[in-house]
C-alpha cells in the first residue's frame, strides 16, 4: 500500500494548507481539513464527488462521521503529528447524511505551522461493488454445484434401478464408461470391466459385426438390434444401442437383453410373485400380523397346522386363538419383538380347530416397517415328539427326592410335604421364567400368581436374574 512520508516537515511550513488541500483534491476523490481537535473545518470534493451532500460533514468531529468499526482507524489517522515519518492508508466506512455508508481509503498529512491535518481519500465503492459481485458469483457457483450434485445422484439412482442391463460406451474408443447394477449378472464384476473394450465381452468372431453396429449407431443410422453370445456365460443375448450427445462427445447407451428368460432375474413384480409362491409352499407355518396380533396373511402350512377349513377363516382373527397359552404366549412374542426387534425359537403349541392334540412348535418372529405401517412376520416350526422330550432331569431333582424319602420316620410327614412343595414350586418358577424368556410379569401370569407374589417366592428360593426387570411387562 502507498505510504505518505513527512521526512522534511519544514517545507510544509511555506505552503498554505487550503491551497494544498485544493491541489490534493485533484488527485483524489475527497480532501478534509481537520483541526487539532479532530473537527472537519472544510470539505473539498475531487473531480468526481463521492456524494452530493459532502458539505454536511463540515463542523463535525471526524470521529462521529464514520461507522463504529472505523473509529479506531480515525484515531490512528489523527496521530499524524505524533508520527511524522509515515502514515498508512486505512479503509474507513464514511457516513454522509442522505447517503449509504461509503468505503473510503484515507491517509493524512500534518501541517505543523497551522497545527492541522489534511485527510485525502479515495472512493472504494466500485471495488466494493466488484467484491460483492464476486461473492454473489461464488454463491451462485456453489448453488449450481449443489444442483449438479443432486442431478448426478438422481441419475445414478435411476440408472441403477432399471431392470434392463445398460452400459455406456465411448463411441470413439468403444471402451466401457459406466455399467448399471442390472448388468452385473451378465458381465460379472462391474469394476473389472469399466475402462475395458466393449467388444471383448463377446466372442472374437462377432467383434467386427459389433464394431460396425456401434459405428452405424454413432452415425445416426437407425437399425434393429444385433444378436450375439456373452463370452463368460455362453448365453445368447440381444444388443441394441442409442446415441447420446454430451457436449462435443458422443456416447452409446447400449442395452443387453438375454434371449433366455432363465438367464435373467426377472422384473420386480416377477420376483415378488415368486417370493409369495415360495412362502405359500414353505414347510413351516408363516404369518404376517399386526402389532396387536391380528392375522393379515398366512400360508397353506399354517392352515394345515390349525386344521382350519379355509384360509379366510383365519384372516382377521387374533393369533392367540391357536396358541397354547393364548394371550400369555401372544403377549410374550409381540412384547419381545416390540422391545428387541425379534424373537427366536420360542416354545409353544398350536391348538387345532378340530380339537385334536396340540402341536409342539418353535416360534420365531421379526418386526418390520413399510412406510407408516408396522407389522410382525412370524415363522412357526413344528417340533417332533421325540425331539421335544427332555433328555435330562432337572438338576438335583432325583437327589432331592431320594433324600426326602430317607426322612420318613425321622421327621413329621407335614415337614416332608412342605419341603416337597418348595422343590416343586422352585422348579415351576424356573420353568415359567424359561418359557417367558425371563419376563417376570408374563411368568407370574403363566403361574397364576400376582407379580408381587412371584417376586416374594423368587427371593425366598434364591432365584436371582440380574437381566430381568421387576417391572417388565410383555
Amino acid at each position: 500500500m502507498t505510504k505518505i512520508y513527512h521526512s522534511d516537515s519544514s517545507k510544509l511550513n511555506n505552503i498554505d494548507i487550503h491551497l494544498a488541500a485544493e491541489l490534493l483534491a485533484y488527485s483524489v476523490d475527497i480532501a478534509l481539513i481537520i483541526d487539532k481537535a479532530g473537527v472537519i473545518e472544510k470539505v473539498i470534493d475531487g473531480t468526481k464527488p463521492i456524494s452530493s451532500n459532502t458539505a454536511s460533514l463540515t463542523n463535525k468531529k471526524w470521529l462521529d462521521t464514520v461507522a463504529i468499526d472505523s473509529q479506531p482507524k480515525i484515531n490512528a489517522l489523527l496521530k499524524t503529528n505524533e508520527d511524522r515519518d509515515e502514515q498508512k492508508w486505512r479503509q474507513v466506512n464514511q457516513e454522509i447524511d442522505g447517503s449509504n455508508s461509503i468505503p473510503i481509503q484515507y491517509s493524512t498529512i500534518f501541517f505543523p505551522k497551522e497545527n492541522k491535518s489534511v485527510a485525502i481519500g479515495k472512493d472504494l465503492s466500485s471495488i466494493s461493488t466488484l467484491q460483492q459481485k464476486l461473492v454473489e458469483s461464488q454463491q451462485e457457483i456453489e448453488r449450481d454445484y449443489a444442483n449438479l450434485h443432486a442431478i448426478q445422484n438422481r441419475y445414478l439412482q435411476l440408472f441403477n434401478s432399471i431392470d434392463q442391463a445398460y452400459l455406456i460406451v465411448d463411441s470413439q474408443t468403444l471402451k466401457i464408461i459406466e455399467v448399471n447394477k442390472s448388468a452385473g449378472f451378465l458381465v460379472g464384476d462391474l469394476k473389472k470391466i469399466q475402462g475395458k473394450l466393449f467388444v471383448n465381452l463377446f466372442p472374437a468372431k462377432d467383434h467386427e459385426a459389433i464394431q460396425n453396429y456401434l459405428l452405424e449407431s454413432k452415425s445416426g443410422i437407425l437399425q434393429s438390434s444385433i444378436q450375439t453370445t456373452l463370452e463368460n456365460l455362453k448365453e445368447n443375448v440381444e444388443i441394441s444401442s442409442a446415441l447420446l450427445r454430451e457436449g462435443n462427445q458422443n456416447i452409446c447407451l447400449v442395452s443387453i437383453k438375454p434371449k433366455s428368460q432363465a438367464a435373467h432375474l426377472g422384473t420386480v413384480n416377477e420376483q415378488a410373485t415368486l417370493l409369495a409362491q415360495a412362502m405359500e409352499d414353505f414347510q413351516d407355518g408363516f404369518i404376517v400380523c399386526s402389532t396387536n396380533g391380528v392375522v393379515l396373511t398366512t400360508n397353506n402350512t399354517f392352515v394345515s397346522m390349525s386344521q382350519s377349513t379355509q384360509k379366510e377363516g383365519i384372516l382377521g382373527k387374533s393369533l392367540e386363538i391357536w396358541l397354547g397359552r393364548a394371550s400369555i404366549d401372544l403377549k410374550i412374542i409381540l412384547g419381545t419383538v416390540r422391545e428387541y426387534g425379534s424373537i427366536k425359537d420360542y416354545a409353544s403349541t398350536i391348538t387345532a380347530d378340530d380339537g385334536s392334540s396340540p402341536l409342539d412348535v418353535r416360534i420365531s418372529a421379526v418386526g418390520f416397517n413399510s412406510g407408516k405401517l408396522s407389522l410382525v412376520a412370524i415363522g412357526i416350526h413344528q417340533v417332533s415328539k421325540a425331539s421335544n422330550q427332555p433328555t435330562d432331569k432337572p438338576e438335583n431333582l432325583g437327589k432331592n427326592a431320594k433324600e426326602l424319602t430317607q426322612l420318613v420316620g425321622k421327621v413329621p410327614l407335614k415337614q416332608i410335604v412342605t419341603e416337597t412343595t418348595d422343590i416343586i414350586e422352585k422348579l415351576c418358577i424356573l420353568a415359567a421364567l424359561d418359557l417367558t424368556m425371563t419376563n417376570r410379569a408374563s411368568a407370574a401370569e403363566l403361574l397364576g400368581l400376582s407379580r408381587q407374589g412371584l417376586y416374594i417366592k423368587m427371593r425366598r428360593f434364591g432365584i436371582v436374574d440380574s437381566n430381568a426387570n421387576d417391572d417388565a411387562d410383555a
